[in-house]
């Protein structure tokens, strides 16, 4: 799990190995940015890991978050990759507002704009289960940046703390695997085009 955290001075803290949290300056309130991920290659008689990460080159504060997805390895088989993100918006004692405000229309914008890439945008499809699909193979030592930068879009929240966390799974480019383990019917073309049911 990976997190960077916004704050008033700056420092950077290894919580554990698995979690990292980067602290810098934004006024009194923060940024959390971190990550799990599951990655599995199905053999049809072991499921085993997948060396696949999550590559985190963000400046401190809001700006610059690139968030990318790696397949680390020249070993390693193509995987299929689906992504994952939540955000909440807490005050100093834990207490959960909300992530959107009104427009000044009758409507609601979220406080925090989310400057996505092009291959998120035209790459990645809504699974409707919480979940984005990337409709390419990620092959060995291939990446795919899916964020670019955040920004604040209302100054009262610069006071409380803001969490992005992003999750990922990644899987063997296989149809089998793919309907075994996420319940997916997929077409993976010669190509490396991946066709998702939705």
């Amino acid at each position: 799990m990976k997190r960077i955290h916004i704050k008033s001075r700056k420092k950077l803290f290894i919580i554990v190995p698995a979690v990292v949290a980067v602290v810098a300056g934004l006024s009194v309130g923060a940024v959390f940015a971190y990550s799990r991920s599951r990655s599995l290659v199905h053999d049809d008689l072991n499921t085993v890991e997948a060396g696949v990460q999550i590559i985190d080159n963000s400046d401190p504060g809001f700006g610059r978050k690139e968030i990318s997805f790696y397949n680390n390895d020249e070993s390693n088989a193509n995987i299929l990759l689906r992504i994952a993100y939540s955000e909440m918006w807490t005050k100093s004692d834990g207490t959960v507002i909300s992530n959107v405000v009104s427009d000044g229309n009758g409507g609601y914008t979220n406080v925090v704009t989310k400057n996505w890439t092009s291959d998120f945008n035209n790459h990645f499809r809504d699974g409707g289960d919480g979940w984005y699909y990337y409709d390419h193979i990620l092959a060995p030592l291939q990446t795919v940046q899916v964020l670019s930068s955040i920004s604040l879009n209302n100054s009262s929240y610069s006071l409380y703390n803001y969490d992005i966390s992003f999750r990922f799974e990644a899987i063997q480019a296989d149809a089998n695997a793919t309907d075994s383990l996420w319940g997916k019917t997929v077409t993976v073309g010669q190509d490396g085009s991946v066709t998702w049911p939705f």
